[in-house]
């Protein structure tokens, strides 16, 4: 067996970690977990959405989106809405102190991202993001 096998297994695990363990220290200042703020920006950026798109486009589960979905209305920073048509759908939007407050803080993740990759180029991103796709669709291609 190839042992680099294992060691990308770590090292995935551990840019992971690090990353994330970053990114959820700074959202924490603003009352917000990853998967809140991953709903807000996903919001921000495209709408008025069905629960069920945000959940699989913020890689959550459907069990976990409701959950953060409750706790964000309870903030009075999302409302959920019965679809009209169908009365098993739920959208989800923005309140306008939900708008305001992604509005304020996502300027400043961008910023932190900046700085958090501030080493690498742009071709090394590049590289590294084609890599991790051909792996992630490697990875899906196997028979379990």
């Amino acid at each position: 067996m190839d042992r680099n096998n294992l060691k990308l297994v770590i090292a995935l695990a551990r840019t992971h970690n690090a990353l994330f363990g970053r990114v959820e220290k700074r959202l924490r200042k603003h009352d917000l977990s990853i998967s809140e703020f991953g709903v807000l920006e996903f919001l921000f950026h495209k709408g008025r959405q069905p629960v069920q798109t945000i959940a699989e486009k913020i890689l959550v589960t459907s069990g976990t989106i409701t959950y953060v979905v409750d706790k964000l209305v309870k903030k009075d920073l999302v409302v959920r809405e019965k679809c009209s048509e169908d009365k098993r759908r739920f959208y989800v939007d923005l309140t306008e102190s939900g708008r305001k407050l992604i509005s304020e803080i996502f300027p400043y993740h961008e910023k932190h991202l900046e700085e958090l990759f501030k080493d690498m180029d742009h071709e090394s991103k590049k590289e590294l993001i084609d890599s991790l796709f051909r792996l992630k669709d490697s990875i899906e291609k196997e028979n379990i």
